[in-house]
C-alpha cells in the first residue's frame, strides 16, 4: 500500500515530545512502516540513536504529544 503523502515525508524530521520517552524527549524519525493497519513511525533519540521508540504516525501529524522541530524543554530547576 503506498504511503499518504504525509507519512511519506516524515522521514528525517525532527521532533520534541512533551514526556521524556525512554530517556529523551528529542527524536528524528528514521522510518515509518505499516503495522496492524496503522501507519508507525520509528523515532531514534537526537543524541543516542540506539534509543528507539515507535509512535502512531497519526500522532506526529496531528501533534498529540509531539512538537515538530527540537524545540527548548521548560524543564523544572533545581
Amino acid at each position: 500500500m503506498k504511503r499518504p503523502p504525509q507519512v511519506a515525508r516524515l522521514t528525517g524530521t525532527a521532533w520534541t515530545s512533551h514526556v521524556e520517552r525512554d530517556g529523551w524527549h528529542h527524536f528524528h524519525v528514521v522510518g515509518v512502516s505499516r503495522r496492524e493497519g496503522a501507519w508507525v513511525a520509528e523515532l531514534a533519540a537526537s543524541c543516542d540513536s540506539s534509543r528507539r521508540v515507535s509512535v502512531d504516525a497519526a500522532d506526529l501529524l496531528k501533534h498529540r504529544g509531539w512538537d515538530s522541530g527540537w524545540t527548548p524543554l521548560n524543564l523544572p530547576t533545581g
